[in-house]
Protein backbone atom coordinates (compact mmCIF):
# COMPACT_ATOMS: atom_id res chain seq x y z
CA UNK A 1 0.00 0.00 0.00
CA UNK A 2 1.36 3.42 -0.96
CA UNK A 3 2.14 5.85 1.84
CA UNK A 4 0.82 9.41 2.11
CA UNK A 5 1.85 11.80 -0.64
CA UNK A 6 4.84 13.95 0.19
CA UNK A 7 4.79 17.73 0.27
CA UNK A 8 6.54 18.73 -2.96
CA UNK A 9 8.73 21.84 -2.60
CA UNK A 10 10.60 23.95 -5.14
CA UNK A 11 13.46 26.26 -4.02
CA UNK A 12 14.34 29.55 -5.73
CA UNK A 13 17.36 31.45 -4.38
CA UNK A 14 20.54 32.75 -5.99
CA UNK A 15 22.71 31.59 -3.05
CA UNK A 16 23.64 27.95 -3.66
CA UNK A 17 24.79 27.36 -0.10
CA UNK A 18 21.47 28.54 1.31
CA UNK A 19 19.52 26.35 -1.11
CA UNK A 20 21.59 23.37 -0.03
CA UNK A 21 21.06 24.12 3.66
CA UNK A 22 17.30 24.58 3.23
CA UNK A 23 17.05 21.42 1.12
CA UNK A 24 18.86 19.35 3.76
CA UNK A 25 16.63 20.77 6.50
CA UNK A 26 13.43 20.11 4.61
CA UNK A 27 14.38 16.59 3.58
CA UNK A 28 15.08 15.62 7.17
CA UNK A 29 11.29 15.44 7.27
CA UNK A 30 10.21 12.21 5.55
CA UNK A 31 6.97 13.88 4.45
CA UNK A 32 8.76 16.61 2.43
CA UNK A 33 10.42 16.23 -0.96
CA UNK A 34 12.37 18.95 -2.78
CA UNK A 35 11.45 18.50 -6.45
CA UNK A 36 13.64 21.21 -7.95
CA UNK A 37 15.78 24.31 -7.55
CA UNK A 38 16.51 27.51 -9.45
CA UNK A 39 18.99 30.32 -8.95
CA UNK A 40 16.97 33.15 -10.51
CA UNK A 41 13.42 34.22 -11.20
CA UNK A 42 13.32 33.08 -14.82
CA UNK A 43 14.51 29.60 -13.93
CA UNK A 44 12.11 29.53 -11.01
CA UNK A 45 9.10 30.35 -13.17
CA UNK A 46 10.04 27.62 -15.66
CA UNK A 47 10.78 25.07 -12.95
CA UNK A 48 7.57 25.74 -11.06
CA UNK A 49 5.53 25.45 -14.25
CA UNK A 50 7.19 22.12 -15.02
CA UNK A 51 7.02 20.51 -11.56
CA UNK A 52 3.73 21.99 -10.22
CA UNK A 53 4.94 21.87 -6.58
CA UNK A 54 2.77 22.20 -3.50
CA UNK A 55 5.00 24.90 -2.01
CA UNK A 56 7.59 27.30 -3.42
CA UNK A 57 10.23 28.92 -1.22
CA UNK A 58 11.08 32.10 -3.11
CA UNK A 59 13.87 34.59 -2.49
CA UNK A 60 13.04 38.24 -3.22
CA UNK A 61 16.46 39.62 -4.20
CA UNK A 62 17.77 37.80 -7.27
CA UNK A 63 19.42 38.76 -10.58
CA UNK A 64 17.51 39.02 -13.90
CA UNK A 65 14.04 38.67 -12.36
CA UNK A 66 13.42 39.27 -8.66
CA UNK A 67 10.92 37.43 -6.52
CA UNK A 68 8.17 40.06 -6.75
CA UNK A 69 8.29 39.86 -10.55
CA UNK A 70 8.39 36.06 -10.55
CA UNK A 71 5.65 35.53 -7.98
CA UNK A 72 2.54 36.33 -10.09
CA UNK A 73 4.02 34.44 -13.06
CA UNK A 74 4.46 31.35 -10.90
CA UNK A 75 0.87 31.56 -9.68
CA UNK A 76 -0.33 31.98 -13.24
CA UNK A 77 1.49 28.81 -14.33
CA UNK A 78 0.91 26.80 -11.15
CA UNK A 79 -2.32 28.08 -9.53
CA UNK A 80 -2.41 25.31 -6.92
CA UNK A 81 1.00 26.27 -5.54
CA UNK A 82 1.44 28.05 -2.21
CA UNK A 83 4.15 30.74 -2.28
CA UNK A 84 6.37 31.37 0.76
CA UNK A 85 8.68 34.35 0.38
CA UNK A 86 12.11 34.34 2.00
CA UNK A 87 13.68 37.76 2.46
CA UNK A 88 16.57 39.42 4.20
CA UNK A 89 14.21 42.19 5.33
CA UNK A 90 11.93 42.22 8.35
CA UNK A 91 8.17 42.16 7.74
CA UNK A 92 6.92 45.60 6.81
CA UNK A 93 5.99 47.30 3.57
CA UNK A 94 7.87 44.69 1.53
CA UNK A 95 5.91 41.88 3.17
CA UNK A 96 2.66 43.71 2.38
CA UNK A 97 3.71 43.89 -1.26
CA UNK A 98 4.67 40.20 -1.30
CA UNK A 99 1.32 39.15 0.16
CA UNK A 100 -0.46 41.48 -2.25
CA UNK A 101 1.29 39.74 -5.15
CA UNK A 102 -0.08 36.39 -3.97
CA UNK A 103 2.33 35.03 -1.37
CA UNK A 104 0.80 33.04 1.48
CA UNK A 105 3.63 33.62 3.96
CA UNK A 106 6.60 35.94 4.36
CA UNK A 107 9.65 34.77 6.33
CA UNK A 108 12.87 36.52 7.24
CA UNK A 109 15.96 34.54 6.24
CA UNK A 110 17.23 35.05 9.77
CA UNK A 111 14.48 32.73 11.00
CA UNK A 112 15.77 29.38 12.16
CA UNK A 113 15.53 26.55 9.68
CA UNK A 114 12.91 24.75 11.73
CA UNK A 115 10.63 27.78 11.31
CA UNK A 116 11.00 27.48 7.53
CA UNK A 117 10.16 23.79 7.66
CA UNK A 118 7.16 24.47 9.91
CA UNK A 119 5.91 27.13 7.50
CA UNK A 120 6.11 24.66 4.62
CA UNK A 121 4.08 22.10 6.53
CA UNK A 122 1.54 24.73 7.64
CA UNK A 123 0.82 26.19 4.21
CA UNK A 124 0.74 22.72 2.63
CA UNK A 125 -2.29 21.92 4.82
CA UNK A 126 -4.27 24.91 3.58
CA UNK A 127 -7.31 24.37 1.40
CA UNK A 128 -7.80 26.43 -1.77
CA UNK A 129 -8.17 29.22 -2.62
CA UNK A 130 -4.67 30.27 -1.58
CA UNK A 131 -4.95 33.88 -2.79
CA UNK A 132 -7.75 36.44 -2.76
CA UNK A 133 -7.76 39.71 -4.67
CA UNK A 134 -9.54 41.40 -1.76
CA UNK A 135 -6.17 41.59 -0.05
CA UNK A 136 -5.60 44.58 -2.38
CA UNK A 137 -8.20 46.39 -0.26
CA UNK A 138 -6.46 45.43 2.98
CA UNK A 139 -3.10 46.49 1.63
CA UNK A 140 -4.43 49.91 0.61
CA UNK A 141 -6.00 50.31 4.03
CA UNK A 142 -2.82 49.16 5.82
CA UNK A 143 -0.55 51.42 3.74
CA UNK A 144 -2.80 54.42 4.34
CA UNK A 145 -2.60 53.82 8.10
CA UNK A 146 1.21 53.56 7.98
CA UNK A 147 1.32 56.84 6.03
CA UNK A 148 -0.91 58.56 8.58
CA UNK A 149 -3.67 58.98 5.97
CA UNK A 150 -6.53 57.92 8.24
CA UNK A 151 -9.30 59.26 6.00
CA UNK A 152 -7.91 57.20 3.10
CA UNK A 153 -7.83 54.15 5.35
CA UNK A 154 -11.45 54.65 6.38
CA UNK A 155 -12.51 55.12 2.75
CA UNK A 156 -11.70 51.43 2.20
CA UNK A 157 -14.43 50.48 4.70
CA UNK A 158 -18.20 50.94 4.82
CA UNK A 159 -19.37 53.91 6.90
CA UNK A 160 -21.15 51.45 9.22
CA UNK A 161 -18.25 48.98 9.40
CA UNK A 162 -17.59 47.25 12.72
CA UNK A 163 -14.09 47.74 14.16
CA UNK A 164 -12.65 45.63 16.96
CA UNK A 165 -9.07 46.95 17.20
CA UNK A 166 -6.66 44.58 18.91
CA UNK A 167 -5.29 47.41 21.06
CA UNK A 168 -8.82 48.38 22.07
CA UNK A 169 -9.04 45.80 24.89
CA UNK A 170 -12.38 44.45 23.72
CA UNK A 171 -13.90 47.72 22.52
CA UNK A 172 -16.18 47.64 19.48
CA UNK A 173 -16.50 50.71 17.31
CA UNK A 174 -19.33 51.33 14.85
CA UNK A 175 -18.60 54.58 13.05
CA UNK A 176 -15.73 56.28 11.26
CA UNK A 177 -15.70 59.04 13.87
CA UNK A 178 -15.32 56.50 16.67
CA UNK A 179 -12.42 54.89 14.80
CA UNK A 180 -10.73 58.26 14.21
CA UNK A 181 -11.05 59.10 17.90
CA UNK A 182 -9.62 55.72 18.89
CA UNK A 183 -6.59 56.19 16.62
CA UNK A 184 -6.03 59.70 18.01
CA UNK A 185 -6.20 58.27 21.52
CA UNK A 186 -3.82 55.43 20.66
CA UNK A 187 -1.19 57.68 19.10
CA UNK A 188 -1.16 60.46 21.70
CA UNK A 189 2.04 61.40 23.52
CA UNK A 190 4.20 60.45 20.56
CA UNK A 191 3.33 56.77 20.49
CA UNK A 192 4.06 54.97 17.23
CA UNK A 193 1.77 52.10 16.22
CA UNK A 194 3.40 49.73 13.72
CA UNK A 195 1.36 46.75 12.49
CA UNK A 196 3.25 44.25 10.30
CA UNK A 197 1.83 41.41 8.21
CA UNK A 198 3.57 38.15 7.38
CA UNK A 199 0.74 35.85 6.26
CA UNK A 200 -2.72 35.82 4.72
CA UNK A 201 -5.37 33.14 4.27
CA UNK A 202 -8.79 33.43 2.62
CA UNK A 203 -11.63 31.94 4.68
CA UNK A 204 -15.14 32.16 3.24
CA UNK A 205 -16.05 35.81 2.81
CA UNK A 206 -13.13 36.88 4.98
CA UNK A 207 -9.38 37.05 5.19
CA UNK A 208 -7.23 36.13 8.18
CA UNK A 209 -4.04 38.20 8.21
CA UNK A 210 -1.19 37.11 10.50
CA UNK A 211 1.32 39.58 11.83
CA UNK A 212 2.63 41.56 14.76
CA UNK A 213 1.63 44.81 16.42
CA UNK A 214 4.38 47.00 17.83
CA UNK A 215 3.68 50.10 19.92
CA UNK A 216 6.58 52.40 20.79
CA UNK A 217 6.40 55.36 23.13
CA UNK A 218 7.44 56.89 26.42
CA UNK A 219 6.34 53.77 28.25
CA UNK A 220 8.77 51.65 26.24
CA UNK A 221 8.11 49.03 23.58
CA UNK A 222 5.42 46.41 23.35
CA UNK A 223 5.13 43.85 20.57
CA UNK A 224 2.67 41.00 20.24
CA UNK A 225 1.53 38.52 17.64
CA UNK A 226 -1.92 39.33 16.23
CA UNK A 227 -4.42 37.63 13.92
CA UNK A 228 -6.61 40.14 12.10
CA UNK A 229 -9.93 39.22 10.48
CA UNK A 230 -11.30 41.29 7.60
CA UNK A 231 -14.84 40.73 6.27
CA UNK A 232 -16.17 42.34 3.10
CA UNK A 233 -19.38 43.66 1.65
CA UNK A 234 -18.79 44.28 -2.00
CA UNK A 235 -15.46 46.03 -2.52
CA UNK A 236 -15.21 47.47 0.99
CA UNK A 237 -14.38 46.16 4.45
CA UNK A 238 -17.40 45.53 6.68
CA UNK A 239 -15.59 44.11 9.74
CA UNK A 240 -11.99 44.48 10.95
CA UNK A 241 -11.06 42.72 14.20
CA UNK A 242 -7.87 41.60 15.94
CA UNK A 243 -7.32 38.45 18.03
CA UNK A 244 -4.62 36.83 20.16
CA UNK A 245 -5.05 33.30 18.85
CA UNK A 246 -5.35 31.80 15.39
CA UNK A 247 -8.24 29.57 16.48
CA UNK A 248 -10.16 32.66 17.66
CA UNK A 249 -9.55 34.40 14.34
CA UNK A 250 -10.70 31.40 12.31
CA UNK A 251 -13.87 31.12 14.38
CA UNK A 252 -14.50 34.84 13.97
CA UNK A 253 -14.00 34.60 10.21
CA UNK A 254 -16.71 31.96 10.10
CA UNK A 255 -19.11 33.78 12.43
CA UNK A 256 -18.58 37.37 11.33
CA UNK A 257 -17.88 37.01 7.65
CA UNK A 258 -20.01 34.05 6.59
CA UNK A 259 -19.44 31.80 3.60
CA UNK A 260 -20.48 34.14 0.78
CA UNK A 261 -20.38 37.80 -0.11
CA UNK A 262 -23.32 39.58 1.46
Amino acid sequence: MAGPEKIRVFLVDDVRELRRLVRLTLEEDPEIEVVGEASDGHGGVEGVAETQPDVVLLDLSMPDMDGLEALPLMLERAPNTRLVVLSGHEAGRVSLESLDQGATRYLNKAADLEAIRSAVREVARLDPPFVDERFHIVRRMWTAFLNGAIDEMLDEAHPDATWRPYAGAGRELHSQQEMRSFIDELTTEGRVVDPRAYGVEPHGNGLVVMGTLEIRGQGGLSETEVYWVFCFRGAKVSVAAGFDQRVEALQAARNLCGSADC
